[in-house]
């Protein structure tokens, strides 16, 4: 409970330090600019959610590009990306044994919102060069959370360049179930050694009777 009440107030915390920083930036609709040379872009998860992005990153991209890269943007915001991390950050403060789960995750996600861009930019190969020189102009700053240039760009470029993976229903429908199966295990399991403290009890309470 320690770890996870830490972790959801620092998570909370960098948000709304975020906003507060983000407020008076002028914006056009989602899209907030900071008159910043130094490149970043990233989306702030709010109501509204916002785009922020610095002068020095469009400066950075070519207008093809800084399409690409606010479609990225705005697919964290559409789906909810924040609290996708934020459950991760949580399952793996409960279960340290979790924080690889939760790289992948992070990947995941970034992955998400690549596929997005591509589907709105219809150009895969657009939003792979985007995303490439978007990580060269920010080279080694430290980026937010939920920055176009999050997790290993060299294995999003090359999954964005690759031919894209067919969508697999029937093993999409394995996860869900393996999903039950283990809930499932788990609630016997537990009833089973319920049982099993139960019976123990009552043999020890019947021996002390007699």
């Amino acid at each position: 409970m320690v770890a996870v009440t830490v972790t959801a107030w620092r998570r909370g915390r960098v948000l709304v330090e975020a906003r507060r920083d983000c407020r008076d930036l002028p914006a056009t609709g989602d899209l907030a600019v900071l008159d910043d040379p130094a490149p970043t872009a990233f989306a702030l998860p709010g109501i509204p959610g916002r785009i922020v992005v610095s002068s020095g990153m469009l400066q950075a991209l070519a207008p093809d590009e800084r399409r690409a890269l606010l479609a990225h943007e705005r697919a964290h915001l559409q789906r909810r990306h924040h609290l996708f991390l934020l459950v991760l950050q949580l399952a793996s403060a409960v279960n340290p044994l979790l924080h690889p789960l939760a790289r992948a995750g992070a990947f995941a996600r970034e992955r998400w919102a690549d596929e997005e861009a591509g589907s709105v930019v219809a150009d895969r190969s657009l939003v792979a060069r985007a995303v490439a020189r978007a990580a060269l102009a920010t080279k080694r700053a430290a980026q937010p959370a939920l920055a176009a240039t999050g997790g290993p760009v060299p294995q999003r470029v090359r999954a964005l360049v690759a031919a894209p993976t067919p969508f697999r229903r029937g093993l999409a429908m394995v996860f869900p179930v393996l999903m039950m199966v283990c809930c499932v295990s788990l609630a016997l399991a537990a009833q089973e050694m319920d049982q099993l403290f139960d019976g123990a009890t009552s043999s020890h309470s019947t021996t002390q009777a007699r």
